[in-house]
């Protein structure tokens, strides 16, 4: 309770001084600290002759107002792998190598070879320390993947290693597949993986009980204790947590660590500059005291309340977009179940993409607030940042949102509508986004000639309704995520989970991609062949990905690319950098 009271006055006290023309800190040149130290390198530059050209962005404690509480730091519980939780898994750990967002592999702790056949994949250990000084062993890679693998569920272990020889050879760990299986490379390397590389004695301190013993030599649905002691807490990654409670929690730079430079990489996989001394993550769940502590300084990296949007730029706090990988989109039931629904029929699902107007829409979901809005509108399953697999096609092929009557009107002739109502399912809170693009989209259809029955049920029911197709409904609205790396890797677009589409253009494509490594002029034409498919056959309408907005105080720049906005290794002071 004193420290929402103390908040609030904070905030009133800004207020005020903002309303008065307060007087603005004065500016002074950061002292410039030493690079990062470690075993291998020789001493680091002296703050008086740096040799790293941005040496004076190094120094200072980061605290961050954050709402994603955080519940564990054990990477190879896959439960555990949560926004919040990423925060010090992926700031302490590295795993055998990483992916970036256009699904090209980078190092971390090892080397990565593929076979050109893709069946086969060594990762040989490179030099690597622990944040103890001790260096990494291929003992310790094989302990944590072997930890890592028991944990996962009995499903997605066998979607990564059915078919899969896993061994140790020297100081290289070889996984073999029977024939291609597009989901165990990026199961060993994505950003999220469970398979980070802690020391052995950790794994043994925290081991896995039952379980069985898989063909590929690794054991399957074990369970293992949290690792719960900061102590424990032993990675290679560029930072070392050294204060964990529910409320707060603080990461201090690894003197440790080497920068691993991956020239052309983006997002996770750039390399980590360890600019900040610290950072600290306090956990605040309250919108208003996350804005009071934000406006009054206590945070560096907050949130504003929309209606105190003025007063935090006039007081010179800074805006940027915090990128999401979830959009907003219209599934059509095409089971086979409801095939004598009036949406069975092409024109009827061509008719709505013609009549929809989706910047009506994304206003609809982003409360009016066109700010909140990641424009340019991108209505595809993959993110725009992905070079290789994201294009424009549906949007320049003139079929979606270009809000044509005309047109629309054309497809329901076309399909010889009778006037058989569309069953459309929503989430029945009416502030929710669900239902607001319900009273946009209805509309919209009604005005075309459709006739449309509204299936409104608690959240509750709608979660599972929707992810049945014998429920009635033949139309919804719900929110999914876009894939950063290969479509096919997602399966809400590819196996049918979201509008259980099936064709044979859209099969083959999906055949093609699930047999072709990532990237290959193979899968990325088969992608171009999917996208084809749903430009002609309409089995789902996407809009567009609403945002997030961080807040930072006006001395703070953190370096983001992509979609990834929970690393902050690059992050730093401008001036007047935080002590703590």
């Amino acid at each position: 309770m004193k420290r929402i009271i103390a908040l609030i006055l904070a905030l009133v006290m800004t207020m005020a001084l903002v309303a008065c023309g307060g007087d603005k800190p004065t500016t002074s040149t950061p002292t410039n600290p030493s690079t990062p130290s470690n075993p291998t390198t020789s001493t680091p530059a002296t703050p008086d002759k740096p040799a790293d050209p941005d040496a004076d962005k190094y120094g200072g404690d980061l605290i961050i107002g954050n709402s994603n509480a955080w519940t564990s730091f054990d990477p190879h519980q896959q439960s555990q792998s949560t926004l919040g939780n990423k925060y010090s898994i992926l700031h302490y750990t590295e795993g055998m190598a990483v992916k970036d967002i256009n699904g090209k592999n980078y190092p971390q702790i090892c080397d990565l070879e593929e076979s050109a056949d893709g069946l086969t994949y060594k990762f040989t250990l490179r030099e690597r320390y622990f944040s103890n000084g001790e260096k990494v062993t291929i003992e310790d890679v094989d302990a944590s993947i072997r930890r890592g693998a028991a944990l996962l569920t009995e499903a997605t272990f066998k979607k990564y290693f059915e078919g899969t020889t896993y061994k140790v050879e020297g100081n290289t760990v070889v996984f073999t597949t029977e024939s291609y299986n597009i989901n165990l490379l990026s199961g060993l390397v994505a950003d999220g993986t469970v398979f980070k590389i802690l020391p052995k004695a950790i794994c043994d301190k925290y081991p896995v009980t039952g379980g069985t013993q898989h063909a590929s030599g690794l054991v399957m649905g074990a369970t293992a204790p949290i690792i719960d002691k900061v102590e424990d807490a032993i990675g290679s990654g560029p930072y070392k947590i050294s204060k964990w409670r529910e409320e707060e929690f603080t990461m201090v730079r690894n003197d440790k660590y080497v920068p691993i430079v991956n020239e052309g990489a983006v997002g996770v996989a750039k390399e980590a500059k360890c600019y900040l001394d610290s950072i600290t993550w306090q956990l605040n769940k309250d919108a208003s005291s996350r804005t009071a502590a934000t406006l009054a300084g206590e945070y560096d990296i907050g949130s504003i309340q929309a209606e105190m949007t003025e007063t935090a730029l006039a007081q010179g706090l800074k805006t940027r977009s915090a990128g999401t990988t979830w959009t907003h989109g219209i599934f059509f039931n095409l089971d086979a179940s409801n095939s004598d629904s009036p949406i069975y029929n092409v024109n009827i699902r061509k008719a709505i993409r013609a009549i929809l107007d989706v910047d009506a829409i994304m206003l609809a979901i982003c409360n009016g607030d066109a700010k909140k809005i990641d424009y340019p509108l991108t209505p595809t399953p993959v993110v725009k940042e992905s070079a290789a697999y994201h294009n424009t096609m549906l949007v320049d092929s003139g079929e979606w949102n270009v809000k044509d009557k005309a047109k629309a009107e054309a497809y329901v002739k076309a399909a010889n509508y009778d006037g058989t109502p569309i069953v459309y399912l929503t989430n029945a809170t009416t502030t929710g986004a669900f239902y607001k693009t319900a009273m946009v989209v209805i509309p919209a259809m009604e005005s075309i000639g459709l006739k449309v029955e509204l299936m409104a049920v608690d959240a509750g029911s709608h979660g599972a309704l929707r992810k049945d197709p014998k429920t009635g409904h033949d139309i919804g609205c719900w929110e999914v995520q876009k894939n950063t790396e290969n479509p096919v890797l997602h399966s809400t677009f590819v196996t049918g989970t979201q509008g259980w589409w099936s064709s044979p253009a859209k099969d083959a494509a999906i055949a093609i991609m699930k047999t072709t490594p990532t990237g290959s002029p193979e899968s990325v034409k088969a992608y171009v062949d999917y996208t084809q498919a749903v430009i002609d056959e309409c089995p789902y309408i996407l809009f567009g990905n609403p945002t997030g907005t961080e807040w930072s105080q006006g001395n703070v720049e953190k370096n983001t690319a992509g979609q990834m906005n929970y690393y902050y290794w690059n992050a730093y002071f401008t001036e007047n950098p935080r002590k703590r």
